[in-house]
C-alpha cells in the first residue's frame, strides 16, 4: 500500500512536523534542489516516536559543488543545531541534532547519480522534474553470511576463555562484566545474521531484527554486577545459550561450528568458576 508524506510522518512528535515544514519552506523555493524525498522507516510506514527525520535530496548536477561548499551555511539557515556531523563519503551525508532534540538525517545525491541509488525506498515530497522514474528498484538482501556466523562463534568462545582468569586470576570483576556485555551483543548479533535477509532498517531498532523468542531469551539473562557470583550466574546462561542457538544457527547456514573449543571452554569454566 503506498503511504503519503502525510501519512508516513504522523507517529513523529509536534517538533519534527514543525521541522518538516521548516524543511519545506527552505527547499520549496530553492531551484537547486530538484528532488525531496523521506528516507528511513519513513519511507517503509514503520516510523513510530523514536524515529528520525530521514530525508534524500536530489540536486542538479551543475549545481552539486556549489551547494555543497556551502550546505552548512544551507543548514544554519534551515534550523539552528546543537550537534552536526558529516561522516566522509563520495556523497554529502549529514546528521543534525536540534535545539527540540529532533534528529535529522539528509543525504544529497546528484541527479545524474540517481539510476544508481542506493537508497531506493523512498516517499516523495517534490520531484520537479520526474525523477522518481530513475529510482532503482528495491531488491532484497542477502541471506545469512556462513563466514561472519563462523566468525561470532570463534570469537564468544574465545571471549569465554578469558572469563575465568579475570575473575580468579585477575580479579577484574569490571572487565568480567565487559565480557558478558560482549557476549550478549554477539548473541543478538549472530540472531540478526541468522535472520538475513532483513529489510533495511536505522541502527537503532532492536526489536525488529529479532523474532519474539530470540528477544524473550535475550531478556531473560539474570541480572549482574561486579560480583563474582553474579557474574557466574549470568555468564554460565549465556555460555548456555550460545551453545543451543549456535550449534542450531551452524547447522542452519552450514557452518561449522567449533566443538572442540566450545568443549574445552566450557570444562574450564565448569573447573575454575562453579556456580555454588
Amino acid at each position: 500500500m503506498t503511504i503519503t508524506a502525510q501519512q508516513a510522518l504522523a507517529p513523529l512528535p509536534d517538533p519534527y512536523h514543525r521541522l518538516y515544514q521548516r524543511v519545506l519552506a527552505v527547499c520549496q523555493p530553492d531551484e537547486r534542489i530538484r528532488g525531496l524525498w523521506l528516507s528511513g522507516s519513513l519511507a517503509r510506514g514503520t516510523a513510530d516516536p523514536g524515529s528520525d527525520l530521514d530525508l534524500l535530496f536530489a540536486l542538479a548536477d551543475d549545481s552539486y559543488d556549489q551547494f555543497i561548499a556551502g550546505w552548512r551555511d544551507w543548514l544554519d539557515a534551515l534550523t539552528s543545531t546543537l550537534l552536526v556531523k558529516q561522516p566522509p563519503g563520495r556523497i554529502l551525508i549529514f546528521t543534525a541534532l536540534t535545539p527540540e532534540l529532533c534528529r535529522m538525517d539528509g543525504v544529497f545525491e546528484k541527479v545524474g547519480h540517481l539510476p544508481e541509488s542506493p537508497f531506493r525506498t523512498r516517499i516523495t515530497v517534490i520531484d520537479r522534474d520526474g525523477l522518481d522514474a530513475q529510482i532503482p528498484a528495491p531488491v532484497d538482501g542477502p541471506g545469512p553470511d556462513v563466514d561472519k556466523i563462523a566468525g561470532l562463534l570463534a570469537e564468544f568462545w574465545r571471549v569465554q576463555a578469558i572469563s575465568a582468569p579475570m575473575i580468579n586470576g585477575r580479579k577484574d570483576l569490571l572487565a568480567a562484566r565487559s565480557g558478558i556485555d560482549l557476549s550478549i551483543q554477539m548473541l543478538y548479533e549472530l540472531f540478526v545474521e541468522t535472520n538475513q535477509p532483513l529489510p533495511p532498517m536505522g541502527v537503532k531498532q532492536f526489536n525488529a531484527r529479532l523474532t519474539a523468542a530470540q528477544r524473550a531469551l535475550l531478556e531473560s539473562f539474570p541480572p549482574y554486577g561486579a560480583d563474582v557470583r553474579s557474574l557466574t550466574i549470568a555468564g554460565r546462561a549465556v555460555v548456555d545459550a550460545m551453545q543451543t542457538h549456535g550449534r542450531a544457527a551452524s547447522e542452519r547456514v552450514g557452518a561449522v561450528y567449533p566443538e572442540e573449543l566450545a568443549t574445552a571452554v566450557r570444562a574450564e569454566l565448569e573447573r575454575r568458576l562453579p556456580i555454588e
